[in-house]
């Protein structure tokens, strides 16, 4: 069960609310400016479609004037949209063959905005919130060792502090604070390739932590789990590894199991 504390008082209760949510907080994590008005809100209806299946992977897309009808835009927002989807994976251009959607697995799918389309789906937040599950199970609980041998003892009194405030903020502050605190385990494994990971992991725990605060049953909501937390904390700042990585497995676990709850039958 949630923390009621930390529970939200009121927000989101279905897909379409919650990606809104979810692309107005993330617009400026996707690594390109873009240059708003026409051109944003088409790169939005567009990529929406595409990933709704409107559009057949095994034809060419309608030509850009075509396009440009259809989202009543003007050609050049259109090509600049298709640009912009390009670069996310989900179009390929050619010249002479036509633009074309990209098959699923080419998608740029740590995209913020490529995330928020799909959590729009039928089953979009429950398989997320497994597949997540699973991705910080490989990463994190080996990360969390590292970090309890290699960890400055700077690095580990923050860690400590972070957790500690997990116990007494409240919405949305606590979010920040969540996801400041695995990204500053991950660093401080002082593995240069996990700490690029760093960026990535920025985007998936904020829509992770969106998602159960704003996105399914209360009974299941976003909690801090400042336990959790601490126990990882302290085993970084005791130098023990087994500690820290076997608190990291118990805290994801659970989130797995409530993920799976989430998701229903596969």
């Amino acid at each position: 069960m949630a923390d009621r504390r930390h529970s939200p008082t009121s927000g989101p209760s279905d897909p379409e609310a919650l990606a809104a949510l979810l692309e107005q907080t993330l617009s400026g994590a996707s690594g390109r400016s873009l240059a708003g008005g026409a051109v944003r809100q088409t790169v939005q209806a567009l990529g929406r479609a595409i990933v709704a299946g409107h559009y057949d992977a095994s034809r060419p897309l309608p030509t850009e004037t075509e396009l440009a009808a259809e989202y009543a835009v003007g050609r050049n927002a259109m090509r600049e949209a298709i640009k912009v989807l390009a670069g996310k994976g989900l179009i390929r251009t050619a010249r002479r063959y036509g633009s074309r959607v990209r098959p699923r697995e080419e998608w740029s799918i740590l995209d913020p905005d490529v995330l928020a389309w799909l959590l729009r789906e039928p089953d979009g937040i429950g398989r997320f919130l497994v597949e997540i599950s699973e991705l910080r199970e490989i990463v994190e609980p080996r990360a969390a060792e590292l970090a309890a041998t290699r960890a400055t003892d700077e690095e580990a009194e923050a860690i400590v502090a972070l957790a500690a405030r997990l116990a007494v903020e409240t919405m949305p502050q606590v979010l920040d604070t969540d996801v400041a605190f695995h990204l500053a385990v991950l660093n401080a494994s002082h593995n240069r390739l996990l700490s690029g990971f760093a960026r990535p992991l920025d985007v998936l725990l904020r829509v992770q932590f969106l998602v159960s605060a704003h996105g399914i049953a209360a009974e299941y909501a976003y909690s801090p789990s400042a336990d959790y937390h601490m126990g990882i904390a302290e085993g970084i700042r005791g130098r023990d590894p087994r500690k820290a990585r076997d608190a990291v497995m118990a805290m994801l676990t659970r989130n797995r199991g409530i993920a799976e709850k989430v998701a229903g039958p596969s």
